[in-house]
């Protein structure tokens, strides 16, 4: 359980509503998520919250490490586990689901500076056929 009001505070950010309801839709959701299903979730308890919101909270939360980015080719999507690990993409029905896998991703990382890039990170995003769509 994480002490949001605590975490924002240490990082110089205000303790507010939204800030408070979209981490906590985010990490009860169980699943991965795109900004726009996040506003779904908090619309009923934040009518007023507008996407841009729900956006620069999503930032704010992923500074903090307490969600992580997940790049799909169709969506951008917000995953509430934010340690390293990889994901599965069906490429018939959009599912994505965690895998426990281990990868050295320090050779792309290392690769991507030798070529000017400053990375900030990596990650691992297998595609296929999930169970039901095989």
């Amino acid at each position: 359980m994480t002490d949001l009001p605590a975490l924002l505070r240490e990082h110089g950010y205000r303790t507010t509503a939204q800030r408070v309801v979209i981490h906590d839709a985010v990490s009860t959701a169980g699943r991965h998520l795109t900004a726009e299903q996040v506003l779904s979730l908090v619309g009923e308890r934040l009518p007023g919250v507008s996407l841009p919101t729900v956006y620069a909270t999503l930032d704010v939360l992923e500074e903090l490490e307490l969600v992580r980015r997940v790049h799909t080719p169709s969506a951008l999507l917000f995953d509430p586990r934010p340690d390293d690990h990889a994901h599965a993409l069906c490429r018939s029905c959009g599912r994505v689901e965690d895998i426990e896998a281990t990868a050295d991703l320090a050779g792309p990382i290392k690769g991507a500076r030798r070529a000017g890039y400053e990375p900030d990170g990596a990650e691992i995003l297998v595609t296929g056929l999930c169970p039901s769509c095989r």
